[in-house]
């Protein structure tokens, strides 16, 4: 299906050309004919231009009887091509305001039938890797960026989209923030970043939400408005490099694990639910990797406490997050298990 700006834009290129054509000709020819008259070129160029536009000025130069005659001619061509540069042009600006009303208003449709989707808050460099991550984990996502430039980029690679600050309330709102499961700003400002964490906190209390910071200084204070995670990339980058240095192969294989979609295995977290058949069981007693398949990894316990490579006599609890390592089928038996969160 032909995209009706395009059209209209294709449309309007084609009346621009034919009425400069229309207009040079003119200009050529009343040079031409008058120029025994002594008319200059300035002359002809200003005499087909109000007569092709239509204008009605007076004639520069009285006009000869073979001048006149090419006038009419001029003056029947000049009206068609100035009408059908005109409306072009309206079709131009008419299609191209109703199709991104049109297409607003869709899209606008489309994230408010959104539910534990994520946001993804300035679609830059780090942004962009962001949506990148969760479209490969097949999530869905909303991109908030106050520049046309920013949000044209996105809605090529098909993200959904809302124009605006996401430190506003209002913009948050489109974006489907209290419906959102987890929102991820990545502003270069620590303030704009600080403004975005407030806001997404007031209207979702339960929202995960995950902070950039360019100075590791204001991490306590991106926590203390909201944020449940505040990542420093020059330190993460820091990191990381080091580890490629001291472990190389060890990195190679966690770098496999994440982020290569041909393998089968993957790291996933799993929430122990209230009731289930893990729920206030030993590890060693809830056969975890015998009945699921699915190695333990580590136990975000609901206190808050990490606990990597668990000991057989821990007990897991309700609201314990457990970090296992398997193919999708068998952390799919896991999460049962857990109660299917």
């Amino acid at each position: 299906m032909l995209n009706p700006a395009l059209d209209s834009r294709r449309q309007l290129r084609r009346a621009a050309l034919v009425f400069g054509a229309v207009t040079a000709f003119g200009a050529v020819s009343y040079y031409v004919i008058e120029r025994p008259n002594n008319w200059s070129v300035l002359d002809a160029i200003y005499m087909a231009v109000i007569t092709v536009s239509t204008v009605g000025f007076t004639e520069v130069h009285e006009l000869g009887p073979v001048g006149r005659v090419f006038t009419i001619i001029l003056i029947l061509c000049g009206v068609g091509a100035f009408a059908y540069l005109a409306t072009s042009a309206a079709n131009y600006f008419i299609a191209g305001e109703l199709q991104g009303l049109w297409s607003q208003r869709r899209m606008q449709k489309k994230i408010d039938e959104l539910v534990n989707h994520y946001i993804v808050c300035a679609f830059g460099r780090m942004g962009s890797q962001v949506a990148d991550e969760f479209r490969r984990e097949k999530l869905p996502i909303v991109v908030v960026d106050p520049t046309p430039e920013a949000i044209h980029r996105a809605e090529e690679h098909d993200y959904f989209t809302v124009q605006g600050d996401a430190g506003d309330d209002d913009v948050l709102r489109r974006a489907g923030v209290e419906r959102a499961r987890g929102l991820v700003t990545c502003v270069d400002d620590d303030a704009g970043n600080l403004m975005v964490v407030l806001s997404a906190r007031t209207l979702n209390e339960k929202l995960f939400i995950v902070s950039r910071t360019n100075n590791h200084e204001t991490t306590s204070k991106l926590m203390a408005a909201g944020a449940n995670r505040v990542l420093w990339p020059y330190g993460l980058a820091g990191r990381r490099m080091a580890q490629v240095a001291l472990r190389p192969n060890v990195v190679e294989f966690l770098e496999i694990v994440m982020h290569d979609e041909e393998l089968e295995l993957l790291l996933e977290e799993v929430t122990i639910a209230i009731g289930c058949e893990l729920e206030d069981v030993a590890i060693s007693a809830a056969a975890i990797r015998e009945k699921a398949g699915a190695m333990l990894v580590a136990i975000r316990q609901r206190t808050g406490k990490m606990l990597v490579a668990p000991p057989p006599e821990t007990v897991l609890s309700a609201g314990d997050i457990v970090v296992a390592l398997g193919i999708r089928e068998h952390l799919g038996q896991l999460r049962a298990m857990a109660g299917g969160k």
